[in-house]
């Protein structure tokens, strides 16, 4: 127990001292700010002192002189003159160099009430600036809770260090020349004014807190309250007038809203609508009331008067700040407008030249027509994207970190969830320039056969001739076979009918039935012409290929079935038997398996 607590006491006084040394740090800090504050003032002080000396000293000079047109009273005269002349410029440059000195110092406010009287810059011996101001702002209030006090007996007193304003032995503040200096007038004119202010103060102070003021107040702000009263009653009388209007008429006024024979909001939903505007409106009118009704309550009594300007401000300070945040930001929206009417106009122009090139009105070497519109797409993106990268600096708040770390979060979504979608936009690009199909082609990709209805960057769509709409992504289709049934249809397309007959059938006689069977049937072409052909030779049967030409790849199935049937008509008709595929097994012998029983009868 005893070595926790002197743990905790070492712990205690580690901490004092170490906020200790913080402290006089800080004080050193200021006490050195002050210190270099009133060496340079008394350097400007003492220059002023020392220009009027000089000056002083050439009036008499000047004045010793009895002849008028002397040679040597003129060049006095002129150098007076020249004086003056860089006086006035000393003067210009230190004002300059007092209102830079005044900006960047830190000044302490005399406030004893409400209002600021003046402000504190200097030290004053070993007090420095801050305890200046504090201990006038002391006074001053004890001044004022002295009731025996006369505010007309301050007076002020001039000794050869400051002008002092005073009352009985009671030193309220000093100025010295260094505060005359910073206000850019003489001392007394400053202490005359620091002396009026603190007068007006105390009186004001005491008329505002006087009994018969409280009274007026306090019933100011009965009345206040009062019609703040009335008006909400008033207020909420008017919502449940509109509000019971609104219900009785609503059959009669209120209609449903139609697009065409489509019901888009009812009259019971318009209704809803407008008594949720009407209490909208009620809440708001509350709020406003009060938002004006408090600033004001607060203004009346004086203790409350900076709750008043700390209300005001919460909604005038952001009113400003975007105000201000919309004035500083027009020369950049301007530029926004000019990007984006200069691109908007170069999208039009890109899309003009290829919408020629679609039309075939305009050609270029090596450049099909069906590129076109899939490189339109891309170059309106990549100039989308450039002027997405051209505003993106003039955008407001693009600097800050919320945006970036937003920007980066997206960026981070995009490419995690976006991998395969990619990779399906890569191939539709690639596709598109292989041209392995177009629009209306009829294909094969891997087992799906149909017509191509749809080629979008992520997929392509097909309808078979069961009317199924299929969708394959672009990614499976760069990476398998496509099948293009349409591209020489004119010149027909080859397929395939085979079926198997036994050799005690010459291929001659089973070459001509089956070469007859084409010319009967309309949906096949006559040239090129139908052949047969030998496929294979199997243990019980020949594989013969009939080949057909089709112009239309849709009918090929049609035209097989077709096919097919005359087939077996003819076939039947010729009494030639068709075999199917056999299917047999083998047992080889094996003694070392082979069971005794199975040896004896075999024996036998």
């Amino acid at each position: 127990m005893k070595r926790l607590y002197i743990f905790f006491l070492t712990i205690i006084l580690c901490f004092c001292s170490t906020f200790s040394a913080i402290y006089a740090q800080e004080n050193d800090s200021i006490n050195k700010k002050e210190l270099g504050l009133s060496t340079l003032l008394n350097d400007i002080r003492q220059q002023q002192i020392n220009d009027s000396l000089e000056r002083i000293k050439l009036q008499h000079e000047i004045s010793k002189l009895k002849s008028l047109n002397s040679r040597k009273k003129e060049n006095l005269k002129q150098q007076l003159n020249e004086f003056d002349e860089e006086n006035n410029m000393r003067k210009q440059q230190l004002k300059i160099r007092v209102d830079s000195i005044k900006k960047n110092t830190k000044s302490y406010a005399v406030a004893p009430f409400n209002d600021t009287l003046f402000y504190v810059y200097n030290k004053l011996g070993a007090s420095l600036a801050k305890d200046r101001a504090y201990n006038v702002v002391n006074r001053i209030r004890n001044l004022y809770e002295d009731d025996f006090v006369k505010v007309d007996s301050f007076k002020i007193e001039n000794n050869e260090i400051s002008a002092d304003i005073v009352y009985k032995d009671l030193i309220i503040t000093s100025i010295t020349e260094l505060d005359a200096l910073l206000e850019g007038k003489s001392k007394d004119e400053i202490a005359a004014q620091y002396l009026k202010r603190i007068q007006e103060a105390i009186n004001q102070e005491r008329v505002d807190n006087s009994i018969s003021k409280m009274l007026m107040r306090t019933g100011l702000v009965l009345l206040i309250l009062l019609t703040f009263s009335i008006l909400v009653f008033l207020i909420n009388k008017l919502r449940k007038y509109g509000t019971k209007r609104l219900l009785t008429e609503r059959t009669e006024r209120i209609k449903d809203v139609k697009i065409k024979n489509y019901v888009l909001i009812t009259s019971v939903q318009k209704t809803r609508i407008f008594i949720n505007i009407i209490n909208i409106a009620y809440w708001g009118l509350i709020m406003l009331i009060a938002f004006i009704m408090l600033p004001l309550v607060f203004s009346i009594f004086p203790f409350t008067q900076s709750w008043a300007s700390n209300l005001i401000g919460l909604f005038t300070k952001p009113l400003k700040k975007t105000a201000m945040a919309i004035w500083d930001y027009i020369p950049n929206l301007t530029t926004v407008f000019v990007i984006l009417f200069v691109m908007r106009y170069v999208v039009r122009f890109v899309r003009y030249i290829f919408n020629e090139i679609d039309k075939g009105k305009l050609e270029v070497n090596g450049f099909h027509r069906e590129f076109a519109m899939p490189t339109f797409n891309i170059i309106r993106f990549l100039l989308q994207a450039f002027t997405l990268v051209l505003l993106f600096p003039y955008l407001p708040g693009a600097n800050s970190d919320i945006f970036k770390g937003i920007s980066v979060f997206i960026g981070v979504l995009f490419s995690l969830g976006s991998s395969s979608a990619i990779s399906n936009i890569i191939a539709g690009l690639v596709i598109t320039y292989m041209r392995p199909f177009r629009i209306g082609d009829r294909i094969t990709i891997a087992d799906k056969t149909g017509i191509v209805i749809e080629k979008s960057p992520l997929v392509t769509r097909l309808r078979t001739i069961k009317n199924e709409e299929i969708t394959i992504p672009n990614s499976s289709i760069l990476s398998g076979n496509t099948v293009n049934y349409s591209t020489f249809s004119e010149e027909g397309i080859c397929f395939q009918v085979e079926l198997t007959v036994g050799y005690e059938e010459p291929w001659q006689r089973i070459h001509e039935l089956l070469l007859k069977i084409p010319p009967r049937i309309a949906r096949v072409n006559q040239f090129p012409e139908p052949f047969v052909l030998q496929k294979k030779l199997d243990d019980f049967y020949v594989l013969y290929e009939l080949n057909v030409y089709i112009s239309k790849s849709g009918e090929i199935d049609l035209a097989k079935s077709e096919i097919y049937q005359l087939i077996l008509n003819d076939f039947l008709a010729e009494g030639i038997e068709m075999n199917g595929p056999h299917l047999f097994s083998k047992v080889d012998y094996v003694p070392q398996y082979q069971d005794k029983s199975t040896d004896t009868l075999n024996n036998n």
